[in-house]
């Protein structure tokens, strides 16, 4: 694997991930951004370690409804907690995002 200076996370395989989305008017959510190699989409959480979240096996149709919420906090406990998740470990929260991928922005901001 090249070094972190050369790393372009588009030539990883295992990992196509959007730019971190911010979302300021979220009382629960941090950030949020999705992963086309695997189908998850990661959380972060408000209010914890940026090393605090969770990763959600969904389906780009879930990321993109995530995305364009206007309640994060009621998308999740109605949609997110449903589906298969995990705590975020280091590697997933620390991997690279792929510049040329463009992510879903949210509506409000």
């Amino acid at each position: 694997m090249p070094g972190p200076s050369q790393y372009h996370a588009a030539d990883d395989p295992r990992h196509d991930l959007t730019p971190w989305v911010e979302t300021p008017n979220s009382t629960r959510v941090s950030s949020y951004r999705y992963d086309h190699a695997t189908g998850e989409l990661q959380v972060r959480w408000r209010n914890r370690p940026p090393s605090e979240g969770y990763v959600y096996q969904g389906s780009y149709e879930i990321y993109r409804g995530f995305a364009r919420a206007v309640s994060k906090g009621k998308m999740i406990n109605r949609v997110l907690d449903g589906l298969p998740y995990e705590p975020m470990t280091p590697d997933q929260i620390n991997a690279p995002s792929n510049p040329q991928r463009g992510g879903v922005q949210s509506r409000v901001r």
